[in-house]
């Protein structure tokens, strides 16, 4: 490929890039805000009107993530969020200094980069803590005087104050999850808010697999199905993570979409539902492999066949 092409691509690149930039990600599918949902919303909204630090508690897939987007949305709140792990650092939260800026200038504002954590202080943002218990106790100690003071000390910058909108969201998967560590007292003792959500009632679920597969078709039968596949899982002793709803919905916009390439819904449900559910499940008992237990339920639900 000559050098003018590459040129051409790449300032094609860029222009589409440029274009792509939007200030925000608007929320894209209705919120469901029924039963534990429309609770958790408003516990939510009213914990960060009076500057009280919510944090959001329940299994993968529940919809933490989605609510604090939603509050965010609704308040008009620029929306930022870290997801920690054992690799997150302070310096990914509050930013760093860039090393060829320093050597010009020094350690300036103009030579910093911001993190997410001072970008939502400063702009009176909504920081969301992802998975806040997968965070290191050096990362955690980072937060402290942003929740307690709302500000944060930058050497050689000085004291950040948060602007007034600023708020904290953490959201947190139940301690019992493996790969999770307990919060430090310290930092437990500045969140005042513990929201607890577990999976939804099954008229509730049902709504929101409807709300977000698009040009929903699914008979009500075959829907049911989908939803009783997603409950088992639930209920089966061996499994440590479950479906969550997440699951039910990939499956059935998957079913949904391509229903006319089967003989029925129940035969699009067995193709599809293995890929769908390995993605989540994490096993608890050994000598069980995941694949056994999807068939296991997929019998149970859709009838064994023969030769399989």
């Amino acid at each position: 490929m000559d050098t003018l092409m590459i040129g051409e691509k790449e300032r094609s690149f860029r222009e589409r890039l440029k274009e792509s930039i939007v200030e925000s990600i608007r929320i894209e599918h209705p919120v469901v805000l029924k039963g534990q949902y429309e609770r958790a919303y408003e516990l939510l909204r009213d914990s960060l009107e009076v500057g009280i630090t919510p944090c959001l508690v329940g299994p993968p897939g529940v919809g933490k993530s989605l609510l604090a987007r939603k509050v965010a949305e609704d308040t008009g709140r620029p929306f930022y969020e870290v997801f920690f792990d054992e690799n997150v650092t302070p310096s990914r939260l509050i930013g760093s200094f860039d090393p060829a800026l320093v050597v010009r200038i020094g350690r300036t504002i103009e030579s910093f980069e911001p993190g997410p954590l001072i970008r939502a202080m400063v702009e009176g943002g909504l920081f969301v803590a992802q998975e806040l218990n997968r965070a290191t106790e050096f990362c955690q100690n980072s937060l402290i005087a942003p929740l307690e003071e709302r500000h944060y000390h930058l050497y050689p910058i000085g004291m950040i104050k948060a602007h007034e909108n600023f708020a904290f969201v953490a959201t947190q998967n139940p301690i019992e999850t493996a790969g999770t560590y307990r919060l430090s007292q310290v930092l437990m003792d500045r969140i005042g808010c513990w929201i607890r959500l577990g999976y939804p009632s099954k008229e509730t679920e049902l709504e929101i697999i409807r709300a977000n597969v698009p040009e929903f078709g699914l008979s009500d039968k075959a829907l049911n199905k989908i939803y009783e596949i997603i409950h088992d899982t639930r209920e089966t002793p061996a499994l440590e993570i479950p479906a969550s709803p997440r699951a039910g919905i990939f499956l059935a916009r998957l079913v949904n979409t391509y229903l006319d390439k089967f003989e029925d819904a129940d035969e699009a449900i067995r193709f599809f539902a293995p890929a769908v559910l390995r993605k989540e499940m994490r096993i608890r008992e050994r000598g069980r492999s995941i694949d056994d237990i999807i068939k296991e339920i997929l019998d149970r639900r859709l009838g064994e066949v023969n030769g399989a």
